[in-house]
């Protein structure tokens, strides 16, 4: 028997008004901006990089103490050295155990102890990528290790959090990086690979200055037994206010701009873009995510060129919660310890009239400083030009 099938009857819609295509096309182009302005955004919070090695991942668990080695790597660094990327535990901003990474260094000729040079270095990035222990050339980084080596000193470069370690890379927030530095102590000096005196040098430049000067005045009341014998600070941003406020427009200025912008939307799950003009934020986007060791900080460098001054829409020293955390994390700097401070008198980023300031302040709270300044420097030359400067005070301190 046949089955009697009719084709189904179909209706074509009834043709849009073009005011109707307009309608739809509007709203679907709001919602492919509210898309794509959230996957940004998305973007700007991501942090783990598929080229960190799992040396850097923390186990699931973790010693409950702060300043205890979780596991140690022996790497070869391109130094005349022994050397051991170390991963360690230390607290976080809110008092949370978490982890941190750091590279230890060692002259190649074995000796009964060392006393140690702990080494902060200025701003390499903010992607967990840009640990100077995970670079293959970390003296890029390093300023002074070869130096230091020389002398017989062991030589310890803290990462920072979120970098090497998982987490977020707390950009001139200064509790959780003080932390992280004195942790890195604690750890090597009961660590096998040698025997650590509790004899410790802290040196910093730029970012590092403020690392360093933070884990100077926080040493008494969370690490007492670290026994801190001097200071090397090189242009330090010790208020990073004033990184705003006094930075003078160049490359290093909109890369420390731009590093902060993207660590503290991290921090406060705030959009780029209630902070940073809207021509401005693929420039900041693109030049955060490189990190500044070696030749990939000249890209980085040339990626700020379409940045084009300040890169902000507010004034961050008036706007919350960005004033509140500039104010916060101000370095102390009524200090008991004697200070070496080196300022290059070209930098545009840290300018001398403002360090001049600080070592006066210092010198009126009753601190042992001695100041420098090399003329001819600027941020950028800087760093290599404090390393002779501070071999020598060192030498001096530990004589």
């Amino acid at each position: 028997m046949r089955l009697a099938w009719a084709m189904p009857k179909f209706e074509l819609p009834p043709k849009p008004s073009g005011k109707q295509i307009r309608e739809q096309a509007s709203k679907i182009g709001g919602r492919a901006r509210s898309l794509a302005e959230r996957a940004l955004n998305a973007a700007d919070q991501r942090v783990v990089h598929p080229r960190v090695p799992l040396f850097y991942l923390a186990p699931e668990v973790v010693p409950a103490e702060p300043g205890v080695i979780i596991r140690k790597q022996a790497v070869d660094t391109v130094l005349e050295a022994r050397s051991w990327r170390i991963l360690y535990t230390t607290l976080d901003a809110a008092g949370q155990i978490t982890t941190a990474s750091a590279l230890l260094c060692l002259p190649k000729n074995t000796q009964e102890s060392y006393d140690l040079i702990v080494y902060c270095h200025q701003a390499t990035g903010v992607e967990q990528r840009c640990a100077p222990s995970l670079h293959e050339k970390p003296a890029l980084a390093l300023a002074g290790v070869r130096q230091a080596l020389s002398k017989g000193w062991a030589y310890l470069a803290p990462d920072y959090p979120g970098l090497g370690a998982e987490g977020v890379h707390p950009f001139l927030i200064g509790e959780p990086t003080a932390h992280s530095v004195l942790d890195a102590i604690k750890a090597v000096q009961t660590a096998t690979v040698a025997k650590i005196n509790n004899k410790t040098i802290l040196w910093g430049y730029s970012q590092g200055g403020h690392a360093a000067a933070w884990a100077a005045g926080m040493a008494q009341d969370y690490a007492p037994e670290v026994k801190l014998e001097g200071m090397v600070l090189g242009s330090p941003a010790l208020d990073p206010g004033q990184l705003f406020q006094a930075s003078m427009d160049s490359p290093i200025s909109r890369v420390i701009w731009a590093l902060s912008a993207v660590s503290w939307s991290r921090l406060t799950g705030m959009p780029l873009s209630s902070a940073i003009k809207p021509e401005a934020i693929a420039s900041v986007r693109e030049t955060a995510k490189h990190c500044f060791i070696g030749a990939e900080a000249i890209v980085g460098l040339s990626a700020t060129d379409s940045m084009q001054g300040r890169p902000h829409s507010i004034n961050p020293l008036q706007t919350e919660p960005f004033a509140t955390m500039l104010q916060d994390n101000r370095a102390p700097i009524e200090l008991e310890l004697p200070i070496l401070f080196v300022q290059g008198g070209k930098d545009l980023t840290v300018p001398p009239t403002q360090s001049r300031e600080v070592v006066r302040q210092m010198k009126a709270s009753g601190v042992q400083v001695d100041y420098i300044e090399h003329e001819r420097f600027d941020h950028l030359t800087g760093e290599r030009a404090v390393v002779r400067d501070a071999i020598s005070q060192i030498e001096k301190w530990w004589s």
